[in-house]
């Protein structure tokens, strides 16, 4: 009797440890995941501010974008003179130390790679470098360059498994704060190839979070100019995976060029950079051009139009504050938009400038910006990654 009560308790035992969950490797794995409201998790570190605004975070990928000959390098050699200099027209450099700095060049050749290297990053940090007749005369001059700060590589002629292969050797190599690849296409054999788009983006974002450095990469929009119609796949991946996304542009019939924060994880930036370049070849801020312009009677008008029409008055808020941006957002967007529930970026665009008798793109960025801002509207991913607009309730 007493050995069949302990053989139906040692059962009963093995039953109730057999229903137990095994802790597998995986669910090791799985665990080392999940974030709950104790994680000890590091917050941002962000390497510069742009107006004010911080940008650039360690660990995360950012990009950079804009048509072609629309002062991208421009852009990315300010960064590399704010990693030594404290502050570039408005980029300012977050911490005191400087930082280290690698300039991954996949577009343009060895020379003119190392011409902007000294002759506009170098004098952007206030150094003055030697002219050929002058190399000749003082063959000993030192110019003080400071090339431990700066890392810089030329890999046009590398074929793109061999650009990727070799920068993540570099990137692990040399820990830079911030790796600039310029551009991010030439690391693929096809930038319409989404699976390779995909797997390029998860790399970048592995090798940023391991280093624990930004990647800023460069990459051209489409024919369009549509400022988040980036190229290709990659383009796609880029805007779905980047933390923050800069656009650059020249302000049509002008000699200026801006750069704005296009979209931000946390942050919006009000108003763009705005900047020229001088003799020399080196950029200064300005305050920005004239957007807006008003006729002999005051009232506004539309830049770039054929006899200086006006806006089209049904949407002016005659009670605006701002007299720059005189317009009643929810009416003239709601009418853009007429039943459609979701809407293309572009074909939004065209709606609301014929709508509003606006010409100028650039303003009609600013405007839709403003309309983000005031939450009006919403840019999304269609199903088939094209940017479309949805229109937000009011408030």
């Amino acid at each position: 009797m007493e050995n069949r009560i302990l053989i139906e308790e040692e059962l009963q035992r093995a039953e109730t440890a057999s229903s137990e969950p095994v802790v597998t490797d995986a669910i090791v794995e799985l665990d080392a995941d999940r974030v709950s409201s104790d994680s000890d998790v590091t917050e941002e570190e962000f390497l510069f501010k742009l107006m004010g605004t911080p940008c650039f975070p360690r660990g995360e990928v950012s990009s950079i974008a804009g048509p072609p000959k629309s002062a991208k390098t421009f852009f990315t050699t300010m960064l590399m003179a704010c990693a030594v200099k404290k502050k570039v027209l408005a980029l300012e450099r977050v911490r005191e130390e400087p930082l280290k700095v690698m300039w991954y060049d996949t577009e343009q050749s060895r020379m003119t790679t190392k011409r902007i290297l000294t002759h506009r990053v170098g004098r952007m940090i206030g150094l003055e470098p030697d002219r050929p007749d002058e190399a000749e005369q003082a063959p000993e001059r030192d110019t003080n360059f400071p090339d431990d700060q700066f890392y810089v590589f030329n890999v046009r002629k590398r074929l793109p498994k061999e650009r990727l292969d070799r920068l993540a050797l570099a990137i692990e190599t040399y820990e830079p704060d911030l790796c600039i690849v310029d551009g991010i296409a030439d690391l693929l054999e096809d930038i319409n190839n989404g699976p390779a788009a995909i797997e390029l983006m998860q790399q970048l974002l592995s090798l940023a979070a391991e280093n624990k450095c930004n990647i800023t990469t460069v990459i051209h929009l489409n024919r369009t100019g549509e400022k988040l119609n980036l190229r290709g796949w990659i383009g796609t991946v880029m805007i779905q995976k980047s933390y923050d996304i800069f656009n650059c542009s020249q302000v049509f019939g002008t000699r200026t060029f801006q750069v704005g924060l296009t979209s931000s994880r946390r942050f919006y930036l009000d108003d763009p950079l705005y900047f020229n370049i001088d003799d020399e070849g080196l950029p200064y801020q300005v305050s920005g051009p004239d957007i807006q312009q008003r006729d002999d009677n005051g009232k506004f008008m539309a830049n770039n139009t054929v006899g200086g029409s006006a806006f089209n008055k049904a949407y002016i808020d005659e009670l605006a504050t701002d007299k720059t941006m005189p317009w009643d957002f929810r009416k003239l967007f709601t009418d853009a938009f007429g039943t459609a529930a979701m809407v293309g970026y572009d074909d939004l665009e065209s709606r609301v400038k014929k709508l509003a008798n606006i010409r100028q793109k650039q303003y009609y960025y600013k405007l839709f910006a403003e309309s983000e801002r005031r939450r009006i509207v919403k840019k999304t991913l269609t199903k088939g990654g094209r940017v479309g607009v949805i229109l937000l309730p009011p408030q």
